[in-house]
Parts: structure tokens; sequence; C-alpha cells
């Protein structure tokens, strides 16, 4: 029995900025429509916390200094394979671009309006873990 498998490595970073909001993006693409927070995929030679710096100055044009809050990990609904999220929250003191490198629309909105019907796939499963209230700092879902 083979014991390697490929797995996909990602990041997410929940932003907040001094008011309190936190940034989102309205992602279009069909695999993970809805509200998201930033981030992508982690490159060759990348750690996790870099790539999460990389991937939100890229698509934000804001520098940050990330906190680690925890991971997750799923099957990708589209190709069966596992994909595993380093997840992250930043405090910003600067406002970011109105659109993302990906072309979609980004905002801040307070935290009340982070509800799951409005997030994308199974972000609104992870909100404990970005808002530090949870003691599980770990997401699981082995479903294709």
């Amino acid at each position: 029995m083979a014991k390697g498998f490929f797995v996909e490595l990602t990041t997410l970073c929940m932003i907040e900025n001094e008011q309190g909001a936190i940034l989102v993006q309205d992602r279009q693409k069909p695999d993970w429509p809805g509200w998201t927070f930033p981030g992508g995929h982690v490159e060759k030679d990348e750690s996790l916390t870099a790539s999460v710096i990389r991937e939100v100055k890229e698509e934000c044009g804001l520098s940050i200094q990330p906190t680690f809050m925890g991971v997750a990990e799923w099957r990708n609904d589209q190709n069966g394979d596992r994909e595993l999220a380093g997840l992250y929250y930043a405090r910003v003191n600067s406002e970011a671009a109105t659109k993302s490198d990906r072309g979609d629309a980004q905002f801040w909105i307070p935290k009340t309006e982070l509800t799951p019907e409005k997030l994308a796939g199974t972000l609104g499963n992870l909100l404990p873990i970005f808002l530090g209230n949870s003691r599980e700092r770990t997401f699981y879902q082995d479903k294709a």
C-alpha cells in the first residue's frame, strides 16, 4: 500500500482593520463561490507563512505580520485530492484595493456580517478558529 498521496497546500488570512472590520473578497470562481478571505496556493520551496504574506500583498496590496491560528483540511470536491490550508489572522491600519488581483471585488464588513450563508464553502465552519473563539485549532472534512 502506498503511503504517499497528493496534498494541495493553501492559505487563508482573516484581515481586520483598526475599526474592527474584516476584509472579504467576493469570489466568483465556480469551485468556491462566495465571500472568502485573501490567500492562495503555497509555491514550491515556500513556507505557509511566507505564502500568506506574499498572497495578501499580491491580492490586496497589504503588508501583514500574520498570526497562525490553525489548519483546515478537506477533500477537493472537483478531483478528490486532499487540501490543507494554513489559517492566519492579521491586523492592519491601511485600506486594501477595491479589486483583488483575480478581479474579485473586495470590501470591509463588520464581523457580525460574517454569516455562513454568505461565505464560500466551509469558511463558516472555520470562523471560530479565525476569531480565536474555539479551543479547536483544526478543521477536518473527509467527503468529496
